[in-house]
């Protein structure tokens, strides 16, 4: 969800990579529904796994990293580019 907002916030400004360390199978139906309910679609995402090459290119290439941790182990990774 945290993807979903950034990159609608975000206009095309802002580059949104999304992974977790231990991803489920499918985005939450839930979240798909409370995100459509504002506009937002998220229903064609699919949940990725973060692997250490991605880190390491998003920490060497990024202006900005953000990590938002959950219960679930999901970490968005987020980009900024100007």
């Amino acid at each position: 969800m945290a993807a979903g907002f950034m990159r609608e916030l975000g206009q095309g400004r802002v580059e949104v990579l999304s992974a977790g360390s231990a991803p489920k199978d499918s985005i939450n139906p839930v979240a798909v529904e409370a995100m459509a309910e504002v506009g937002i679609d998220i229903a064609n995402n699919t949940p990725k796994v973060l692997t250490p090459e991605a880190v390491q290119h998003l920490m060497q290439s990024s202006q900005w990293v953000a990590e938002m941790c959950a219960p679930s182990t999901q970490v968005s990774v987020m980009k900024i580019g100007f």
